[in-house]
């Protein structure tokens, strides 16, 4: 599609943080810079996480489903504390730091974090997070949660030699984008056991969602309301309208995608 637009186009300003339906690298052989909304969208995803978490801590979904039909909570499998337990944040953007900063009331025993870059020193302080490899995290924590961007590296980040080495009774967290996870990985990884429960707000192939999750009695899903809030998205569009007036005006963006901060230093 962007070999196809109108030469005169120069900017793109997209409304959300994530831009993987964007191919930023064909817009940048066009001359065409993009946009996104990072920061906006942190504080209402983040909820989203930890609501996630939460929920799949406390089996809080099926216990709501087995009052409504009149069964109080017999049949309903007990729950388990944070306090004490690892979290393990994969991609420590805004959302992913916020998340630390959710829950960090709750006891944890550690908040580590995986990124593609290394945070500095101040900001792995004020946040509480300790920096470890990807196969550490994956190996040491009781709570994952996924925060990372899609792209031709994340695609199915986490699959069945990643579940595989995982402590047995992990919880999954996903509010960054569905194809970070091989599904049927996971629904495999949730009926073996491996996973004690999977929170999910965005899936591989959404709006369709696959029948091993819908039907899984140990999954929290929720239809990708990450930053389905008044205020979040008058913050997103508001940074929209800020980029398109800086294009217009200035002839720049004020938050470009990461591949494109470089042609505005």
């Amino acid at each position: 599609m962007i070999s196809i637009l109108p030469s005169p186009i120069k900017f793109i300003c997209g409304h959300g943080a994530g831009y993987d339906n964007i191919d930023v690298n064909a817009c940048a052989d066009r001359g065409i810079m993009v946009s996104h909304t990072p920061g906006a969208v942190d504080n209402a995803t983040a909820d989203i996480a930890a609501l996630l978490i939460l929920s799949c801590c406390r089996n809080a979904i099926a216990a709501t489903d087995n009052l409504r039909i009149g069964r109080w909570k017999n049949g309903v499998r007990m729950g388990i504390d944070p306090e004490g337990k690892v979290l393990g944040i994969i991609g420590a953007g805004g959302i992913g730091r916020t998340l630390a900063k959710r829950m960090s009331g709750f006891d944890l025993g550690k908040v580590q974090y995986y990124n593609r870059n290394r945070l500095s020193e101040d900001i792995e302080k004020e946040y509480n997070m300790v920096h470890v490899d990807f196969e550490t995290l994956l190996k040491t924590s009781d709570i994952i949660s996924v925060h990372c961007p899609l792209n031709a590296q994340t695609t199915h980040l986490l699959s069945f030699k990643e579940f595989a080495m995982m402590k047995d009774d992990v919880i999954i967290v996903n509010t960054a984008r569905g194809k970070v996870i091989n599904e049927t990985a996971l629904v495999n990884a949730l009926e073996r056991g491996k996973v004690l429960a999977a929170g999910l707000d965005v899936f591989e192939e959404e709006p369709k969602v696959s029948e091993g999750l819908l039907t899984h009695p140990r999954s929290v899903l929720f239809p990708h309301i990450g930053t389905y809030t008044n205020e979040s998205r008058y913050n997103m569009e508001k940074l929209v309208l800020d980029n398109v007036v800086a294009a217009l005006e200035e002839n720049k963006l004020i938050t470009p995608v990461p591949e494109h901060r470089k042609f505005f230093q």
